[in-house]
């Protein structure tokens, strides 16, 4: 008899005794999300400014602002703002701008849950997924506290990386995801390559603008320009002139490099591994929703870890998905974790101005991409869990966070810090490597 290493359970068993555990969890955990959400719905940051002004100019215009660009986002986000403004008198306008990330956050949650429940079967499994990325706290930073919109071009990412899993195709969803936002690109040599491995038509590489030009139809009727409409991804690449905005990527290493040059080798590099990235998914032999996801995953990552210009919250789609892949996976537990903790770090620099956080994320996240390529090179392998590495990894993750908060922000280089922040990676490293080693119960053990 095969081992389903998912312990796949009957589908046609009595809902009570399967299903009363599993929801109890999501719906305690769904409320306790929306606690810390109402509790936060008054944190504002230098942002919020901006977002209140967008809000008010929707209200007062309602579809007549519509032509003219009152945000510097893509048309898809006036929409959203429009329909939010039409619940002016539920709240203060900068309640109502969070409401509409965490619409989107629970649709992230939702669909992470999906995907582990079509995969594995298991409900536990689906509901704790759920409770993992509702309850994230890169999830409660972005939104809840900042407000800001990266859930929206993350939750048709993920669809999209949903229906791959599934065999269908999921070009469009993430033709969606990039008329959002620009950081939907990220998912780019993914797509490309299940494309390519799929056989798809090239010809659907024109939804991607496609989908742009449909979502614009209405502010197009509207009377805005159609240059307007067009240049808003290259009037926000022009935003700033830093090779990171406390992104935890290559660039924390190389600060120095001139700006000019540091943003031609970033492109250069992304789109050179990016196109090894798509080729090794076409010509891989590996199958199953696993690799699917994992390779999506290494997509997310490296492409804003190598790309310049980019801010903390860029990879916001990498540790969800990297969530849903440590609930099919145990042994990826960690780069979940590390994933949080990373992003935390990087969320630090710009909410208190810890910069220090920067350099350790930086080094924890040099090492999930370098072994998640790794786990695409030689395939999948048991794994043990390292109780030692654990508590290592715990304690001197404390240790860093307790040593950035109580020495305040800027740059505080100091024998405790160096300590602290040695500790965290070299443990980092040390958890990360002992899930990959093989098991001496081979890799079954990994499920």
């Amino acid at each position: 008899m095969l081992h389903d290493p998912y312990h796949r359970v009957n589908r046609d068993e009595t809902l009570p005794e399967r299903w009363r555990t599993p929801i109890a969890v999501a719906v305690g955990c769904a409320l306790m999300g929306l606690v810390l959400r109402y509790l936060a719905r008054e944190h504002a940051t230098a942002d919020a400014a901006e977002y209140i002004t967008w809000y008010t100019f929707a209200r007062d215009h309602g579809i007549a602002g519509l032509a003219e660009a009152f945000t510097n986002y893509t048309p898809f986000y006036s929409y959203l703002l429009l329909i939010a403004a039409r619940f002016d008198w539920l709240g203060q306008p900068l309640s109502l701008v969070k409401t509409i990330s965490v619409i989107f956050e629970l649709g992230c949650a939702i669909v992470v849950a999906r995907m582990v429940w079509q995969v594995t079967g298991v409900p536990l499994r689906a509901s704790l997924a759920f409770c993992a990325v509702w309850l994230a706290p890169t999830v409660l930073f972005n939104g809840a506290m900042w407000g800001q919109a990266d859930s929206i071009w993350t939750f048709f990412a993920l669809i999209s990386v949903a229906m791959f899993m599934r065999d269908r195709n999921g070009v469009l969803p993430f033709a969606v995801a990039c008329s959002v936002k620009a950081q939907g690109v990220f998912l780019g040599p993914f797509v490309l390559g299940m494309i390519l491995r799929r056989k798809i038509h090239l010809a659907w590489l024109a939804a991607i603008p496609g989908a742009y030009a449909v979502l614009a139809i209405p502010v197009l009727i509207a009377g805005r320009s159609l240059v307007s409409v067009l240049g808003v991804y290259l009037d926000q690449a022009h935003t700033f002139h830093h090779l990171t905005m406390n992104a935890a990527n290559l660039w924390v290493f190389a600060g120095g490099t001139p700006y000019a040059i540091g943003v031609a080798a970033g492109l250069v590099l992304a789109a050179a591994s990016g196109l090894a990235l798509s080729i090794f998914i076409a010509q891989s032999r590996r199958t199953g929703p696993e690799f699917i996801l994992l390779v999506a995953c290494v997509s997310l990552i490296l492409m804003p870890y190598l790309l310049p210009k980019m801010h903390e919250r860029y990879f916001y789609a990498f540790e969800l998905a990297s969530i849903a892949l440590a609930c099919l996976n145990l042994r990826y537990l960690p780069f979940a974790v590390i994933a949080q903790v990373d992003g935390v770090l990087s969320y630090l620099a710009f909410e208190s101005g810890i910069v220090m956080g920067l350099l350790p994320a930086a080094l924890c996240n040099t090492l999930l991409v370098f072994y998640l390529v790794l786990d695409l090179r030689h395939g999948e392998r048991g794994f043990r869990f390292s109780r030692f590495a654990w508590l290592g990894f715990t304690a001197s993750t404390a240790g860093l966070f307790s040593y950035l908060l109580f020495a305040g922000a800027g740059l505080n280089v100091s024998p405790a810090y160096m300590l602290v922040a040695g500790l965290a990676t070299a443990m980092t490293l040390l958890l990360v490597k002992e899930q990959r080693c093989v098991s001496a119960d081979g890799p079954d053990a990994s499920h």
